[in-house]
């Protein structure tokens, strides 16, 4: 046999042992997350720690607005094993009974509003004239889409909240129809729009505004929708938003931020959600990760005390 012909059946052996090779090589786990927009930075930690504490598992995330991924899941056949939403409502009025059977709270967060150097009367904005420095014609202002992503109807909350709290007559009818106002679908969409300029200020998560290194500016309890002890005073706000099927409307009140995170019934991949979910509440996994970008933690605990959770994500509840 000559030399070339070795050489040719060399290669046709190599080839097929690499083709054996690729073709026997596992495929890498899928766990598909759906997750608030507010969550981006966190869960882009948490993954990439989970990742490499489990080679083989690929965390496919999907940020975006909380209440827009809970349609995508009901409307569109979103595939997805583990939901994490900025409102433990959107899970309880969006999924539950049909698409999800229990609720685990597991963080909070505060309504700040959020600016940059660049940001016209930065020098001189404070928590008693915000609402007058927000109202002036010339400045650019916006939250994200009520209908879309809870930061958004929280905002318009605010403005409400604020309104009686600072006696500042009209204040939410004159914001809603300021010259200068912009909506985006996502608050997570404003951060960009801040840092660069194109925006003066934007409602924001706390959590979004140090996790982004901008300014902001811490709103009174009494209206930032974060302590419990003024759940009373939040809920005199309400924002209406479209319900479950098409032409529906459903009123939210204000109340304390929540976050709240659940394995839908019709997970692809419910073992690996299972995994997933026991490291996110672990108190030396995920939660660590949220605290150290700015989230206070809530429990982990159900929404009802006594609600059914899976048995591997009850050991890490608070009793």
């Amino acid at each position: 046999m000559s030399k070339f012909r070795k050489s040719a059946l060399m290669l046709m052996v190599l080839s097929l042992l690499m083709a054996v090779v690729v073709t026997a090589a596992p495929a890498a786990e899928k766990v598909i997350v759906f997750h608030a927009g507010s969550l981006s930075a966190p869960m882009a930690e948490i993954e990439k720690i989970y990742e490499g504490e489990n080679p083989g598992v690929d965390v496919q995330r999907e940020a975006g607005g909380s209440a827009a991924l809970a349609r995508k899941i009901t409307d569109l056949g979103g595939a997805c094993d583990v939901f994490l939403s900025a409102d433990y409502m959107v899970i309880e009025k969006l999924l539950r009974p049909a698409a999800a059977d229990w609720n685990v709270l597991f963080a909070s967060n505060a309504i700040v509003l959020m600016y940059s150097p660049k940001s016209q009367y930065s020098g001189e904005i404070n928590r008693e004239n915000w609402t007058e420095v927000l109202m002036r014609p010339e400045v650019r202002w916006g939250h994200s889409e009520p209908d879309a992503d809870p930061c958004g109807y929280r905002s318009l909350m605010v403005l409400q909240l604020a309104e009686d709290f600072y006696g500042d007559k009209d204040l939410y009818d004159r914001a809603m129809k300021h010259p200068e106002r912009a909506v985006r679908p996502k608050a997570i969409d404003l951060v960009a729009m801040v840092e660069s300029g194109a925006m003066d200020y934007a409602f924001e998560y706390k959590s979004v505004a140090v996790q982004h290194g901008l300014n902001y500016l811490d709103l009174p309890d009494e209206i930032n929708l974060k302590n419990p002890g003024f759940a009373e005073m939040y809920a005199k706000a309400s924002v209406e938003l479209a319900g479950k099927e098409p032409g529906q409307k459903i009123t939210v009140k204000g109340e304390p931020i929540v976050y709240g995170l659940v394995i839908p019934k019709d997970a692809p991949n419910m073992e690996g959600a299972l995994k997933l979910v026991e490291f996110i509440l672990a108190q030396d996994g995920g939660l660590k990760v949220f605290e150290a970008m700015g989230q206070d933690i809530v429990g982990p605990q159900t929404v009802t005390p006594g609600e059914k959770v899976p048995a591997g994500i009850e050991a890490f509840l608070v009793k």
